[in-house]
């Protein structure tokens, strides 16, 4: 398909007013690399798939989703204005926590606009300017949408659990993980793009933001975002943060993908006509990545990540040459609970 029919396609399928993050074009993508206020970092748990793609029925008591040996179990909190329990669920959900490991991984240790790393406040000055930060118009029903779905993610809680077998029985590991230890929000009546906050993370989520996420480029997640479906994002955000370390094929079952990004799709059919569809607008925004389709399901291929030429360390981007010789920060080994981003050689795909 040539450049023009790429962007043709896209475009349709996004709609009038529909795109998110400014407007970019594959050609764009093509022709350089990123800047740095474009490159923000995901995860594929806590930035993407953990959050429902539309709101769950009132029934619902929890999502979940697996990372290796780990469960992530999502809960709805009491929205503060409508007081009932509701699902940060779509795309906000996912653009608010990246832009927030985004904020985190460029302070490193200096205090910013919106980062305190001593205290670990987050701080909104006001909806108009992170919708501003989004690339999302900055009033109307826009301002409203972001101002519910920070209030629905800030009031939500995730318990991390891990269950391990022995002979005769099984022990169960839980973490308890709510997203926030304090947030305040001040809302206003006549205009919600007036409205901010400002919140302290919780220490397990502030550091897993800022060790286990991985950078991608906004441009490329602007056109995967414009149409209805996250799926396309989910499944970016993932491949990039697995080709990370991946240094072997890897084949990864369609009963793995579906438990993963199978969300609100009726049948493992269905879902992979959709995964397929999906990878496809993938491979136009990350050409680099190298992934295998086939009855049984996807083989991941080493490949680069998408931000394949830049490092980031204590905020600054270096090149890969000099991040080889620097150690890692954290070691997973030293620390049960801590899992490394979404190594596939971990996530049970096999």
């Amino acid at each position: 398909m040539g450049m023009a029919n790429k962007r043709k396609t896209i475009e349709e399928s996004a709609g009038p007013g529909r795109s998110l993050i400014r407007p970019q074009t594959l050609a764009d993508i093509e022709r350089r690399e990123p800047d740095s206020k474009e490159i923000w970092y995901g995860h594929s748990i806590l930035t993407s798939t953990l959050f429902p793609p539309t709101q769950p029925s009132t029934d619902t008591d929890f999502v979940s989703k697996t990372n290796g040996t780990l469960e992530y179990v999502l809960e709805a909190g009491i929205d503060p204005e409508e007081r009932k329990r509701k699902f940060p669920y779509g795309k906000y959900p996912r653009l608010i926590m990246a832009w927030i490991a985004k904020q985190i991984r460029t302070a490193g240790k200096m205090k910013t606009e919106y980062v305190d790393p001593q205290t670990r406040t987050i701080t909104i000055p006001s909806i108009w300017q992170m919708c501003n930060e989004l690339g999302l118009q900055r009033g109307g029903k826009t301002a409203d949408k972001i101002q519910e779905q920070l209030r629905l993610l800030l009031s939500s809680h995730i318990t991390i659990r891990k269950t391990t077998g022995f002979s005769g029985g099984k022990m169960h590991d839980m973490i308890s993980l709510p997203i926030v230890e304090a947030v305040r929000f001040k809302e206003s009546d006549t205009n919600a793009a007036f409205s901010g906050s400002a919140f302290v993370l919780t220490k397990e989520v502030y550091e897993r933001l800022a060790r286990e996420s991985a950078p991608f480029d906004t441009r490329a997640s602007s056109l995967l975002l414009s149409g209805r479906s996250v799926l396309p994002y989910d499944t970016y955000v993932w491949l990039t943060g697995s080709m990370r370390n991946l240094r072997h094929d890897l084949p990864v079952t369609w009963d793995w993908l579906y438990e993963r990004f199978g969300d609100s799709i009726s049948s493992k059919q269905n879902f992979r006509a959709k995964f397929r569809k999906a990878l496809a607008k993938v491979r136009d925004v990350y050409p680099s990545v190298h992934v295998s389709v086939d009855e049984k399901g996807v083989t991941l291929h080493p490949s680069p990540t998408a931000i394949a030429a830049r490092h980031l360390i204590d905020g600054e981007y270096v090149d890969a040459a000099v991040a080889q010789d620097v150690p890692e920060a954290v070691d997973p080994a030293s620390n049960p609970t801590s899992n490394q981003y979404d190594s596939p050689s971990e996530n049970g795909g096999k």
